[in-house]
């Protein structure tokens, strides 16, 4: 993966990680370990994944990370207290059942001051707000399975299953309840960041008000309660 191929949310998430002195990084959901790499690349740093999917796990011990299977709503992580200088949890924790049991863990496997990187959907962004205003559909939300139904930008045939995978959000979020979630688990908010999103083609609005929605996004970026996608960095 190339840096020209990452989208916002990855660049800023590696700005945040080349600004810390982690020798030794969890990456949470590390899926097929193509951005746990880069992490590992950013901060010379050994780097260890857990995901739940046995494929993925193959694949990301094959680019050199410490990629262990783990079920994150019900499993203890594999390791010690205190053992990681950073975690970072990409996109994961509104795929989890049990957010406690997963920033409980993180939490406990942190070394002292240690820091957790965290990205997530913004249940209250703009584009969320508008869309309930006039009686649709939440972007982040999804009411089946198999098509993607309710949504301003229309309604679509049946859904890619890669796609399908990506939709099954359970635990959503605003910024002012994960600032509170968090603050409950110990940790100490230190930076919060909005982050403007590029829409996939399934999730396009009419071509009309594309330009329109690209200008707000990005004047909104600035704004994180607003954004479509928060960055949190707090600490141990």
């Amino acid at each position: 993966m190339s840096h020209e191929e990452l989208d916002a949310r990855q660049k800023e998430v590696l700005k945040l990680f080349s600004g810390l002195k982690a020798h030794r990084i969890l990456d949470v959901g590390c899926g097929n370990g193509l951005f746990s790499l880069l992490l590992k690349q950013v901060c010379n740093a050994e780097v260890y994944g857990v995901e739940i999917s046995k494929i993925n796990i193959e694949s990301a011990t094959k680019k050199g990370i410490n990629a262990l299977q783990l079920d994150l709503d019900k499993e203890i992580f594999p390791f010690e207290d205190n053992y990681f200088d950073a975690v970072f949890a990409g996109e994961v924790i509104e795929h989890i059942y049990d957010p406690d049991h997963l920033l409980d863990e993180i939490y406990r496997t942190l070394k002292p001051k240690g820091a957790l990187i965290l990205t997530t959907p913004n249940l209250a962004c703009w584009q969320n707000r508008i869309s309930l205003l006039f009686g649709y559909q939440p972007y982040a939300t999804t009411i089946s399975l198999r098509y993607r139904l309710g949504h301003i930008s229309g309604d679509s045939d049946l859904l890619p299953e890669k796609i399908v995978q990506d939709r099954r959000h359970i635990s959503l979020f605003t910024l002012r309840a994960l600032r509170k979630l968090l603050e409950i688990h110990k940790f100490d908010v230190v930076i919060v960041k909005g982050v403007e999103i590029s829409f996939p083609d399934y999730m396009k609005f009419p071509s009309n008000l594309s330009r329109l929605v690209k200008i707000i996004d990005r004047l909104l970026s600035f704004y994180p309660p607003f954004c479509p996608q928060i960055i949190i960095l707090c600490k141990k």
